[in-house]
């Protein structure tokens, strides 16, 4: 025994593997067999143009055009600055995508930007684009809508629709800096005469509506400002106002504050908010309507500050209020469709056809308020609008939809009361905050639900009488048509 080797150590030998029985093999020779001939045979069966498909590879579905996600994403940010609700813009998306062949792309619309999926055979994509929060101007909003109705009728190469997209956005505005000035003056001047019609509140809003609008332009090129802007056009309107109370304001500087910081109130931003959440976008309507809210009260924070500078109690001695005639609303409404059509650059032509929305609109509120009170009164406002601008787009030089809609939808202010209330609730230690609270909630509520109506009276057909009576009288079994006749 080799001394190396451990004791007890025997040799491993590796088992060999049982012979396969015959029939096996015989099996799986059969079967391989059978394969083979069942192949040759149906080669030999097929025509050439049956082995062609089987061996070229399978069809690739084509997928979607970046030009086309790009410009999807582009037109749908534009659209949230023109002032559209998500689920508006929405619908415009879908249309544009169903235009250019690409059901497959689907939208998801916030405030502050767009989502944009994408679902095909290879998987799923999102891509999302943000809003820089700025609003369009009135001219935009033209060229925007008319750049929509454009793509539908002729579907542009996404990449050329792209780059006249890209020339609206970045197009200077046509208006001189000295017409925006006094645009603003006249838009305060106007809104001024039809809430609190008064000759010794004039100098005030020309004073203040100059004020603000420098503010206004001076925030576009300081970016800290811009944040500010609501608390300190606040602050400056009630320095000036209660400041030199009998100079601008005739001793009663309350009635300037809201025309005063008029261009500023978030009142169309309450209104889609409310008008979302009724519809059932409850995180673009939740958003939008806290956003406004925030900067209402950022408003109502400045004229605290303001107020405290001054001092708790401002001495007044009202003066006489030379009262003007029934005419001064009037003239005010005429006066806010000019000013905002200068200080917004709306469209050449386009002044007329903004007017008659905002004097429908204004007849309507008036009416609404001498049948049952402001509720009434904003929610008939909100209604006729609608369909007022509608009906002015049928015109061959008319603005769009949205362009002859946008001042009226200002005019109505929802914030204004909401302003108004916290600036009493400041000045006057009998104030009611829950009736403010409740007054401007449901104020928004009624122009929001006006709108609700009056879009669906002007997007959707009139009623048709006959199938009504038909359903309660039953049908007429006398006397049939030629068309109707029963077998």
């Amino acid at each position: 025994m080799n001394p190396t080797e451990p004791e007890h150590h025997q040799p491993q030998h590796r088992l060999a593997p049982a012979p396969r029985p015959m029939s096996g093999r015989l099996y799986g020779a059969t079967r391989r067999a059978a394969g083979s001939m069942d192949r040759w045979l149906r080669r030999v069966s097929a025509s050439p143009l049956d082995l062609a498909a089987e061996d070229a590879p399978q069809p690739v579905e084509p997928p979607v055009s970046a030009d086309l996600l790009d410009l999807l994403r582009h037109l749908g940010v534009a659209l949230i600055s023109s002032g559209e609700t998500t689920n508006q813009v929405q619908r415009i998306l879908d249309d544009m995508a169903r235009r250019y062949d690409a059901d497959e792309v689907h939208f998801f619309v916030l405030p502050t930007g767009i989502f944009v999926r994408v679902h095909d055979s290879r998987g799923t994509a999102v891509d999302l684009l943000e809003a820089n929060g700025d609003t369009l101007r009135l001219d935009q909003i033209a060229a925007l809508y008319k750049l929509i109705d454009e793509i539908k009728r002729t579907v542009p190469p996404p990449a050329h629709a792209t780059l006249e997209l890209a020339k609206i956005l970045d197009s200077p505005p046509p208006t001189a800096v000295w017409l925006m000035l006094l645009g603003n003056v006249v838009l305060t001047t106007g809104l001024g005469l039809m809430l609190n019609p008064t000759a010794n509140a004039l100098p005030g809003y020309i004073v203040i509506g100059l004020v603000v609008q420098l503010l206004i332009m001076l925030a576009d090129r300081m970016p800290l400002l811009s944040l500010g802007l609501p608390v300190v056009a606040g602050a400056s309107v009630t320095l000036l106002a209660f400041g030199f109370p009998h100079a601008i304001g005739g001793g009663n500087p309350q009635q300037l504050l809201v025309p005063g910081v008029s261009s500023l109130l978030p009142g169309a931003t309450l209104t889609n908010g409310s008008i979302e959440l009724a519809t059932g976008s409850m995180v673009a309507g939740a958003s939008r309507t806290i956003y406004g809210l925030n900067k209402l009260i950022l408003l109502a924070f400045g004229v605290l500050i303001g107020l405290q500078v001054l001092g708790p109690n401002p001495s007044l001695v009202p003066e006489t209020m030379h009262q003007l005639g029934w005419w001064a609303p009037f003239l005010g409404v005429l006066l806010i469709g000019l000013g905002h059509s200068w200080r917004a650059s709306a469209p050449p032509k386009s002044l007329p056809w903004l007017l008659v929305v905002l004097y429908a609109a204004f007849l309507a509120q008036k009416l609404g308020v001498q049948i049952g009170g402001g509720l009434l009164g904003s929610f008939l406002g909100g209604m006729v609008a609608v369909p007022a601008a509608y009906l002015v787009q049928r015109n061959r030089n008319a603005p769009p939809t949205q362009v002859a809609f946008l001042p009226a939808f200002w005019m109505l202010v929802p914030g204004g009361i909401g302003l108004t209330g916290v600036s009493e609730l400041v000045t006057q230690s009998n104030a009611n905050g829950l009736h403010v609270l409740v007054t401007t909630t449901l104020t928004v509520l009624a122009i929001a639900m006006g709108v609700l109506v009056g879009s669906g009276l002007a997007t959707k057909r009139p009623p048709q009488i006959s199938p009504m009576v038909e359903q309660f009288l039953g049908p007429d079994t006398g006397k049939h048509s030629a068309n109707h006749r029963e077998p």
